[in-house]
């Protein structure tokens, strides 16, 4: 791969057999699997982090309110996943089920034992022979349960769901060997600060013959015989709905509708009045890896009742002061290690087994010691520790609806490449609200006599996003119906192609990492065949 000099590069043309727009996990999947062909990967922001070009992301928000601008998504080589905490799941079967409670989910056009076979290659291709465990774990399945894990399966009306962490967190960065080694591909060009614009269309051929970038006052050509669309389910749709207007083959009224995103609200909390043990309810952070349960409804559970899938999460709740002073010396460990000056620290309110299970819960994979955690661990179960904190917080992540009013939609302010921006309408219907009241239902039934445990409902739940930016392209039979066919394919267009997480047609609750490398490859795999 090489990296072009964007300074260097005047008003010209350049060709290629694929063009692909967006340098993010989806864009780099996708360009490990075109060995047959002379690839340009294009993305609008720079190597490193630069805050200017961020600007193209601000957006207006009239619906739930969304997290702003620049702080879930970034313009740079590796895109979001600069934020991606690494989180690793599957899709499950029902997401790819006739589910007759869930408008417009007519048909999906992939089967799940389609993109099952693309999960595996996905995890060895990204973490290789390091990681060769993660399959088996992601599918990890234990004999026996603790007695606090057994208090959630009493009636059957739960079961649990593998959430998995590799330790080495993959940010598709300059700093990745995955990103590096694609780099030093022969056949792949890098070309960063050109952000797409404008599409030449011949309606005849019904092809995509070139896209313009601008990078400040510069504009080039870009020809390729297939094109990519790379850069998440917002931009993705901005590019389309910015380009509708030029040809009657972009006028599709999907483009930008099913607006999905993973809904998450704090339900509650759990009071208990006994000391407990670890468990995978909270987490088991071993030195590769890390795995937990979430609590999901059961099949027969979730059908019966019609509701969306879901999960929760049990996350213990320290002492609010016990925090504060986890915090002041966290802070006063950076001054030391910044500065090399002690600052003052109350160390009468230090409490030592309190500090060491904050060290071990509530610091992020993406920042913690992958040999502390492990040792930390270690001392739990083999002094069999039962945990200071008496609460636990119950927090939700949902899937949502597909619902055509969820949408990107243009307005009349534009940005300075003259491109209009967009406001994000994303709302919820009935069925997902009734979703997250069906948990809450449980677990005031499960703890309402309970010998140790009690449910303590949140009267003040606000729902957030969770950064899964999903559907707006999403995969159908038939354009009347969805954007793209099962091959990713713009219905009416024969070289124009979506990647990533926008071509999903159900969100499922599972964080979407994982899928978007599966299909990503896939796409990749399907061009390179052409």
């Amino acid at each position: 791969m090489t990296i072009l000099n964007n300074s260097e590069i005047e008003n010209t043309t350049l060709n290629y057999d694929v063009c692909i727009i967006g340098s993010g996990m989806s864009g780099q999947l996708v360009s490990t699997e075109l060995i047959k062909k002379k690839v340009i990967l294009v993305e609008s922001g720079s190597v490193d982090f630069k805050k200017d070009i961020q600007e193209l992301n601000n957006h207006k928000s009239v619906g739930l309110e969304f997290r702003k601008d620049n702080i879930n998504r970034i313009r740079q080589l590796g895109g979001s996943a600069n934020l991606w905490a690494n989180q690793l799941m599957l899709l499950s079967d029902n997401d790819f089920e006739k589910r007759n409670w869930i408008d417009y989910n007519c048909y999906n056009p992939l089967s799940y034992k389609e993109l099952k076979k693309y999960y595996e290659r996905a995890i060895t291709k990204v973490y290789k022979n390091k990681f060769k465990e993660i399959g088996n774990l992601v599918n990890f399945k234990r004999g026996c349960y603790s007695l606090f894990e057994n208090e959630f399966l009493k009636d059957n009306n739960l079961k649990f769901n593998n959430h998995f962490w590799p330790s080495k967190v993959e940010k598709f960065n300059y700093n990745s060997k995955f990103t590096r080694a694609i780099i030093n591909s022969k056949n792949i060009d890098f070309l960063n600060s050109y952000t797409a614009t404008d599409f030449e269309i011949d309606e005849n051929l019904k092809k995509v013959t070139s896209i313009k970038f601008i990078f400040g006052k510069k504009e080039i050509v870009i020809n390729a015989n297939f094109f990519v669309l790379a850069c998440g389910a917002i931009e993705n749709a901005r590019l389309l709905l910015n380009n509708r207007s030029k040809s009657k083959l972009l006028e599709n009224h999907n483009i930008g509708k099913y607006f999905m995103e993973h809904p998450r609200v704090n339900l509650g909390e759990l009071q208990i009045n006994k000391n407990l043990p670890l468990n995978f309810l909270f987490g088991v952070k071993h030195y590769n890896y890390s795995i937990r349960h979430s609590l999901s409804f059961s099949k027969n559970y979730l059908v019966n009742n019609e509701l969306l899938n879901s999960y929760v999460f049990l996350d213990p709740k320290f002492d609010t002061n016990e925090e504060l002073y986890f915090n002041e010396f966290i802070h006063a460990l950076k001054i030391i290690f910044k500065n090399k000056k002690i600052p003052k620290y109350n160390f009468r309110n230090f409490k030592l087994k309190s500090f060491i299970e904050q060290i071990y819960f509530n610091i992020p994979a993406q920042i913690s010691s992958n040999s502390l955690n492990n040792l930390i661990r270690i001392y739990f179960q083999i002094t069999k520790s039962k945990f200071s904190f008496n609460k636990i917080n119950i927090n939700y992540q949902g899937e949502q609806l597909p619902n055509f009013n969820s949408s990107i939609n243009l307005i009349s302010e534009k940005d300075f490449y003259n491109q209009k921006k967009i406001e994000i309408d994303w709302n919820l219907t009935d069925k997902d609200y009734d979703t997250i009241k069906h948990f809450i239902k449980i677990f005031h039934q499960k703890f309402k006599n309970h010998r140790y445990l009690s449910f303590k409902e949140n009267n003040e739940k606000i729902i957030t996003d969770a950064s899964h930016h999903m559907g707006t392209t999403r995969m159908s039979l038939n354009d009347n119906d969805g954007v793209v066919d099962k091959n990713c394919k713009f219905h009416k267009i024969k070289n124009l192609f979506i990647s990533g997480n926008s071509v999903l047609r159900t969100s499922g609750s599972s964080n979407p990492g994982l899928t978007n490398m599966a299909l990503s490859l896939r796409l990749g795999e399907y061009i390179n065949n052409l």
